[in-house]
């Protein structure tokens, strides 16, 4: 490694790590090192970054809105542009609370100047920015070489823990010098945040990916809640599936499939995910720990900027609130930002 004191480590293999990584080096002039794993073709994607907050609250809508300028402008300015994509996307309900609830979020997005429209059982969401991984890796890993970014991979590196409860980074060389240790998503958390330290309300999700054969789905990204699955179009004979939980994994997935049955599965994995029991993101420093940990968030690569901003102690006022009102010394108050929360089919 070329340096060992850094101002702020990453540890995460998402693109929002990677975005994270990149803007705190760029805007905000900080030493950075990113823990992750490189990107694979190989790898099946666990998940999907829309700028679509299933979110009834205002402020969600708002943050999440900005973002999306936000991390458009960044890409175009890594020379990936191509890495946002605009997409239909429905949502389907399927029970009395979901569609009242997704009612609201419907007017929501109505209200921030998206194009919805009411559907058999549901609601499409037009031109909604979807983030292609496939478009940013190669951009990305280049970009913040560029930037001076340390680069190590994830199993390089340890957190230690002493007898106080404080989190230290270690690598073969020895300890790095970081004050800032930020957890940007989950297998970050799942692979260095001891269970004991974990706040009650997050929770691990077994979650199942897994490409099939399939006839062409109503719309390019399809989101059943209450069936816990999420369909994404990969070409025309092949959909991405992404399943909660561990329960009647197949029969939920074949409910939400147009075909041909059985469900042909072409490639299959398996991991965990973090997910908040209230529906509400948790963001900010954990105590004993002091490790800094982004959490339940939706559209989460999208806020990269943001959170950039949050960490380099240079958020906006509006921000700033909604932030702290979702910071983990908060805990107590959760009641106030409960959005939501979708079962876990465990």
């Amino acid at each position: 490694m070329p340096e060992t004191a850094f101002d702020i480590a990453i540890l995460g293999s998402s693109p929002l790590s990677g975005l994270l990584a990149g803007v705190l080096a760029r805007d905000h002039h900080k030493r950075v090192i990113r823990i992750g794993r490189r990107a694979s073709p190989q790898r099946l994607p666990r998940a999907l970054d829309l700028a679509l907050p299933l979110a009834t609250r205002p402020q969600s809508w708002r943050l999440t809105r900005e973002a999306e300028a936000e991390t458009s402008a960044l890409l175009a300015a890594i020379g990936a542009p191509a890495a946002i994509a605009g997409s239909d996307v429905v949502v389907i309900a399927d029970t009395a609370a979901t569609s009242a609830t997704m009612g609201h979020a419907a007017h929501m997005a109505l209200g921030f100047g998206l194009v919805v429209r009411p559907r058999d059982g549901g609601w499409t969401f037009r031109g909604i920015a979807v983030l292609q991984p496939a478009a940013l890796d190669d951009k990305l890993f280049a970009w913040l070489t560029n930037l001076g970014v340390t680069s190590v991979d994830n199993a390089d590196a340890e957190l230690r823990y002493l007898k106080s409860g404080v989190a230290e980074l270690w690598l073969p060389d020895g300890r790095v010098d970081a004050p800032q240790i930020v957890l940007a998503d989950d297998a970050a958390l799942l692979d260095h945040l001891p269970e004991a330290q974990r706040p009650a309300t997050l929770l691990p999700r077994s979650m199942t990916a897994t490409l099939t054969a399939s006839r062409r789905l109503a719309a390019p990204v399809m989101l059943f809640p209450d069936r816990g699955v999420m369909l994404v179009q990969r070409d025309a004979t092949t959909v991405l599936a992404l399943v909660s939980g561990d329960r009647d994994v197949e029969a939920r997935l074949a409910t939400a499939l147009p075909g041909p049955f059985p469900v042909q599965r072409l490639a299959t994995s398996r991991f965990r995910r973090i997910v908040s029991t209230d529906g509400a993101p948790l963001i900010g420093r954990l105590k004993p720990s002091k490790l800094f940990v982004v959490a339940g968030l939706q559209s989460a690569a999208f806020f990269a900027p943001a959170l950039a901003r949050l960490l380099a102690g240079e958020t906006r006022a509006d921000d700033k609130r909604w932030f702290l009102s979702h910071d983990p010394a908060r805990i107590a108050a959760r009641e106030t930002i409960a959005d939501v929360a979708v079962e876990a089919f465990a």
